[in-house]
């Protein structure tokens, strides 16, 4: 199994980031990224120092994720990866439309290797002459939030019901199409909801619910003050009831969004830190009563995106 590597730590897997890292970030010219003067390459000498550690930092900005300086689940797939480059052939005085090519004449021993053989490297991959741009770019594990915050249930518009107020905690994770402005968001989690009953029964009526749910995030946005004002989202979930600790009902639900977000901390391309007020209309159906409602809602609070889980 690889390790994840940081800051202090030794051995053949470190040389081989090193190498990885050199491969990247030192050419100056395309396919290597990003653009700039030749950077000077480092020591392969299986040490994680300073300097391996800035190197990293810079790999992980340029490519979207956290600056944390550790090599995990996220930055390690992206370190393994071979860039691609567009060459023009031309062909009786023809040219022909540019075709992608790997860099498979990159020796294997130049790219990071945490246990995976040749062939999982490098996998020498052409893309057919005219073909377009996908319309749903690489969708990879961007980030896990922990959400906290309250939400408030207005009165139905149909069905049984009555307008609430609860506290809410809850955890997702996000995949996240790869592309920049306008992008799909595809998040699945778990949320616990604690409404206040009456003081005389000094208890709480709760709920614990999954959810699937899929945004198209940034449709529009002011880039310069962090905000993010629209960005509509679609949600199923599957919700239990407890009423003082005791099962009282079963719902499934649906829901159309939109959630606008104010990023007050971020690293690098990420934010960490994030103030948000979502607004949403919802059609839960109690499975045991076998009534539907349809309410609108609002739920507002904080969001910490967090790599503890």
């Amino acid at each position: 199994m690889s390790r994840t590597l940081s800051i202090g730590m030794t051995g053949q897997d470190v040389a081989d980031l090193q190498a990885a890292l050199n491969y990247h970030l030192r050419p100056a010219a395309p396919p290597h990224t990003p653009p700039g003067p030749a950077r000077p390459p480092l020591s392969v000498d299986g040490k994680f120092g300073p300097n391996t550690d800035a190197r990293l930092r810079e790999f992980q900005r340029v490519n979207g994720l956290v600056d944390d300086g550790v090599v995990g689940q996220m930055t390690r797939p992206l370190l393994t990866k071979a860039k691609q480059v567009t060459v023009k052939i031309p062909i009786n005085t023809k040219e022909e439309p540019p075709i992608s090519r790997s860099l498979a004449s990159v020796r294997t021993a130049d790219i990071f290797n945490f246990g995976l053989t040749p062939a999982a490297q490098i996998s020498p991959a052409t893309v057919p002459v005219g073909q377009t741009k996908p319309l749903i770019a690489q969708v990879q594990l961007q980030n896990r939030q922990v959400q906290s915050g309250g939400s408030l249930t207005l009165d139905p518009i149909i069905g049984p019901g009555s307008q609430s107020a609860a506290s809410v905690l809850s955890v997702q994770w996000t995949w996240v199409e790869q592309r920049d402005g306008r992008h799909l968001e595809l998040a699945l989690g778990g949320q616990l909801a604690a409404v206040p009953l009456t003081l005389e029964t000094f208890g709480l009526s709760s709920s614990a619910q999954s959810f699937a749910q899929v945004t198209i995030a940034d449709v529009l946005a002011v880039d310069a003050a962090n905000l993010h004002l629209f960005s509509p989202s679609a949600q199923i979930s599957y919700q239990a009831n407890f009423v003082q600790g005791v099962l009282k009902s079963m719902a499934a639900g649906v829901s159309i969004q939109n959630q606008i977000a104010w990023d007050l901390e971020k690293r690098g391309n990420n934010p960490v830190f994030s103030l948000f007020c979502q607004q949403q209309l919802a059609w839960t159906y109690d499975l045991a009563d076998r009534k539907g409602t349809l309410a609108p809602g609002a739920l507002f609070g904080a969001i910490w995106q967090t790599n503890l889980f």
